[in-house]
């Protein structure tokens, strides 16, 4: 275990300047404005793009050997943006040899002790700007003490930034408004919500919040049994009829959250000598569910009819189970899977398809019944998964399909048996919830048309949106991560309520905001909204200065 010095110096970039050559460098010798057995920052006019490899070769005082390695460009500063640092790119290491590392360590070592800085009990410093989530990762080399503790040190420098806009505290509903209590001014104040998944409202709906009351008056507040055993109650099977007449099958089962539903089920019904095929844009919980199977997993190019025809077709010769699986909307650019298309070739193949309707159902579809109700494809998909913690505004998941499919999830789907059932008032407010929105058109279509004008008006004023979106959720494209951490600062000091979403969940240069319209958003919301994106959108260069259009509408 290496000594508290060690350790820290080895979560530390230090300034310290050394000539270093590129196998990009046309002009000699550049300058490293600091380093750290991680990586270093290299001063240059001229960085390389995001994840670009680089080969470096540098020595260190006193040494006259050089340490080479190829290394990753994993960021990227404008001197025009960040005054305060100098132009140039930040380096990965990514093939020190043993012996070069030691080398590196034993002067970097010398050189924290020369700085003057203490033990690692202090708060390990790191500069926010210059990391992502991706270098804290478990496939970093570094040990979990080492990563953790850098991965505090990132995000309490985020905080003091005020670019932390994570698991701020809502103090009230989930609604088209909220209050929270917010940390960086130390008291509650309103924001307008355009981050959450409450699509249609219901979570707070009258109808909604009176269910709940009597299902506690007479049911109590918990289950109190797995469902297999003491813990399936009249409402769940209620429910499990309710949902299978929703999506058009034969019978459906309950899972206690959307996560666990789609681990549970591919894990079931999978084996190791079936094929599973999935969109490289899937839900992570089908990538999860897939790998436990432990079938032939295979993936295609987002939507890419050909790509997946390719994958079906070197795979014709497995004689088990053949699965595609997609997503109906996708969570990170809010477009529909082109489930036609995808059901022609799974027939060509004799494959079965299975659809995420996460963040379709109660969207698209008639009175928002989901991605086969879009496409009158209902009865033509094997298998419907979906979540009740969306639109329906609840919490849990469900698989909807053939009785006898339904039936074999009950007894060999892992996270359900061994989980408690849903709370009988969960499933009390899902079946309102479902009443309300087959009952009350007028949210479905509230919500599309809050959707058109909001969508329109950000295009309009120049902003990228993410091509093909087609749901409630709209991705703002924003590229480079520290704009998106200063940017996500100042829509929070505006009062906009917005999830950015930085990599690895997206591409380095596709980093965005994931805005998520509501049918209880006014006019007033949406108006407010887009003046602050437009203001904000100005100060960072992203849109140009065009004049508005807000409120000409």
């Amino acid at each position: 275990m290496p000594d508290n010095g060690t350790e820290r110096r080895k979560n530390l970039r230090i300034p310290f300047q050394i000539d270093v050559s590129t196998s990009n460098s046309r002009s000699g010798y550049l300058q490293t404005y600091d380093i750290s057995s991680y990586g270093m920052f290299v001063k240059t006019d001229a960085p390389l793009p995001l994840d670009s490899k680089v080969f470096v070769s540098f020595k260190v005082p006193d040494n006259p050997i050089p340490i080479k390695c190829y290394a990753r460009v994993a960021w990227v500063n404008n001197a025009s943006t960040d005054k305060n640092k100098p132009g140039g790119m930040g380096v990965q290491f990514l093939s020190l040899s043993e012996f070069d590392e030691k080398r590196l360590d034993k002067f970097l070592d010398t050189l924290y002790k020369e700085s003057g800085r203490q033990g690692s009990d202090e708060l390990i410093e790191i500069d926010s700007e210059e990391f992502t989530l991706f270098d804290f990762s478990p496939i970093i080399k570094e040990s979990l003490d080492e990563r953790s503790k850098k991965l505090l040190g990132y995000i309490n420098d985020m905080k003091s930034k005020g670019s932390h806009t994570y698991r701020r505290q809502l103090i009230s509903s989930s609604g088209s408004r909220v209050t929270i209590f917010d940390e960086t001014i130390g008291k509650e104040r309103e924001m307008i919500m355009m981050g959450s998944n409450n699509y249609l409202g219901l979570s707070a709906h009258p109808r909604v919040v009176k269910a709940a009351e009597d299902a506690i008056a007479q049911y109590g507040v918990g289950a109190g049994s797995v469902s297999l055993l003491a813990g399936t109650f009249d409402l769940h099977k209620r429910l499990e009829k309710k949902l299978a007449e929703l999506k058009g099958t034969e019978d459906a089962i309950i899972f206690p959250s959307g996560y666990s539903t789609n681990v549970g089920c591919l894990s079931a019904i999978l084996r190791d000598r079936d094929l599973v095929a999935l969109d490289r844009l899937a839900h992570a919980s089908i990538i999860d569910g897939s790998m436990l199977s432990n079938s032939k997993l295979r993936t295609f190019k987002h939507s890419d009819m050909k790509s997946l025809n390719d994958v079906m077709e070197r795979n014709k010769d497995i004689e088990g189970t053949k699965l595609i699986a997609v997503d109906g909307v996708y969570s990170m650019d809010g477009d529909i899977a082109p489930l036609p298309e995808i059901v022609k070739i799974a027939k060509e193949h004799n494959a079965m398809v299975m659809v995420d309707d996460a963040h379709a159902t109660g969207v698209i579809g008639k009175m928002g019944k989901g991605t086969t109700s879009h496409y009158d494809l209902e009865g033509e998909v094997d298998i419907i998964v979906g979540t009740l913690s969306k639109a329906i505004g609840q919490l849990g998941g469900f698989v909807a399909s053939s009785k006898e499919i339904v039936n074999y999830m009950r007894y060999f789907a892992r996270s359900y048996f061994f989980s408690t059932s849903l709370p009988p008032v969960v499933v009390a407010s899902v079946l309102e919830s479902i009443a309300v929105m087959e009952t009350e058109p007028h949210l479905h279509k509230q919500l599309w048309e809050n959707i058109e004008y909001f969508k329109g008006i950000l295009v309009s004023l120049g902003f990228e949106i993410v091509e093909n979106t087609q749901s409630a959720i709209i991705p703002v494209i924003v590229g480079e991560e520290t704009m998106l951490k200063k940017m996500s600062a100042r829509l929070h000091e505006e009062g906009i309520y917005v999830n950015p979403v930085p990599y690895p969940a997206v591409p380095r240069d596709k980093t965005r905001f994931r805005i998520s319209v509501m049918a209880t958003h006014t006019r007033e919301d949406l108006d407010t909204t887009l003046e602050v994106f437009e203001k904000v959108g100005r100060e960072f260069g992203i849109i140009g200065s065009k004049k508005s259009i807000i409120n000409q509408q």
